[in-house]
């Protein structure tokens, strides 16, 4: 066998920390990670919108899901913002930008380290595709295009 058949098919993924639990995304959908600072209201938008902020010429919302979860806000001097791609065509803004309650961990998922697990009763209306745990720790897998979609029927003024 050559090494190419011995490896084991990995996604490299970030665990991009949350108050409770971290959110898992594929590396693929991250524009960049950067310093969380103060962001611009947004007026009307629902708790789950942190606000938006400028990032290389254009304006980017930013999203906190712990709201969307049903749990607290982490305050934390070590925040970042996670720059997503929009998966779809249609999406209202190219980038959305996801609050981090510290520095996003890299992660290679492989299958011998994930297990797959329910999804909460709570977290039936949230933007997500699904939970599993990674290395034994419990993750959620957003669903970017519902998040994306749930974005694009807010008026946000930009």
């Amino acid at each position: 066998m050559n090494a190419v058949a011995l490896k084991t098919e990995e996604i490299r993924s970030l665990l991009v920390p949350l108050n409770a639990f971290p959110l898992l995304l594929p590396n693929a959908v991250v524009a960049e990670i950067i310093y969380f600072h103060e962001l611009t209201p947004v007026s009307n938008a629902p708790a789950w919108v942190a606000g938006s902020t400028d990032w290389r010429q254009c304006r980017l919302p930013v999203v906190r899901f712990e709201p969307l979860l049903g749990e607290q806000v982490a305050a934390s001097q070590r925040q970042r913002i996670v720059v997503c791609h929009s998966l779809s065509p249609e999406a209202k803004h190219p980038f959305i930008g996801i609050a981090a309650s510290a520095i996003p961990r890299l992660v290679r998922v492989r299958e011998d380290i994930v297990t797959a697990e329910s999804l909460r009763d709570a977290w039936q209306d949230a933007p997500l595709r699904g939970a599993l745990r990674v290395d034994g720790q419990l993750a959620v897998i957003p669903d970017l295009p519902k998040l994306e979609k749930r974005l694009s029927e807010l008026e946000l003024g930009f």
